[in-house]
């Protein structure tokens, strides 16, 4: 029997790329570190975080794509369909199908959850208890502000996303936000995406946002409603789970 593989699944934020060079130190060239290459729907600042977190870990970032579909545009559109209460149709598309194509049953799994996550982490344990994770930023006592530390003595600035006032750095303009903050942030940072989103969730009747407890289109959110809030729980990765909380549900203009 060959070798188990040792998968880091990378997602240019923070917490993954100090969990990849955890585990590149750990376990040598049984590492490969994956990224489900959203790529194209991302702040372009992303591509210059991947490249400082290869140097520092000395192991290129190997991107797996959908065969399908070329970003998240393409999948709302020839789908018909951007997110409902069996999650985001981009992130089974883009994510899980390519991650599930791409593992054998007898890998290790390294995910970048932390010391703080333990939450999270337990209810991945319940939702996916045939893989074999390793919780390797847990294991070494570290949590967020840790992994920002140990990116900050490596001289790596983290992407832009961040800085710019998102508690995520998922693809620009994501589905599975329903935050009104979240959504006037991208309505003023990057008008284009989110006319876009507009557009598409008018046409496939998905209210995205919720104001005051009451779903709403994206341009039904007031013009002076503020950015300065939270994204919300918006994780988005090959293995992220459907949750009730976390869902969205389709509303039908009537």
């Amino acid at each position: 029997m060959s070798e188990m593989r040792v998968l880091v699944w990378y997602s240019d934020g923070a917490a993954s790329a100090v969990a990849a060079k955890l585990a590149v130190d750990k376990y040598g060239e049984r590492v490969t570190v994956l990224k489900c290459d959203t790529t194209g729907d991302e702040h372009p600042d992303n591509l210059r975080f991947r490249r400082d977190v290869e140097a520092w870990m000395g192991r290129d970032v190997i991107l797996i794509k959908s065969q399908k579909y070329s970003g998240i545009d393409d999948v709302f559109e020839s789908a018909r369909y951007m997110a409902g209460i069996a999650g985001a149709r981009c992130t089974t598309e883009l994510k899980k199908i390519p991650r599930r194509d791409y593992e054998r049953a007898n890998d290790i799994h390294i995910f970048g959850y932390t010391l703080d996550e333990g939450r999270r982490i337990r209810r991945f344990e319940e939702n996916a208890p045939e893989l074999d994770c390793e919780w390797i930023l847990r294991d070494n006592a570290l949590d967020k502000s840790d992994c920002l530390l140990r990116l900050n003595a490596a001289g790596i600035k983290l992407p832009a996303m961040y800085k710019l006032g998102f508690d995520h750095n998922n693809c620009i303009g994501c589905v599975k936000a329903t935050s009104p903050y979240y959504w006037s942030r991208t309505r003023t940072l990057f008008p284009e995406v989110f006319a876009r989103r507009v557009a598409q969730s008018r046409d496939l009747g998905v209210r995205l946002a919720r104001v005051k407890g009451e779903r709403v289109f994206l341009d039904e959110i007031p013009l002076d409603f503020g950015g300065d809030g939270p994204d919300g729980d918006i994780e988005c990765g090959p293995f992220c789970e459907v949750q009730g909380s976390l869902s969205l549900e389709i509303v039908e203009e009537e």
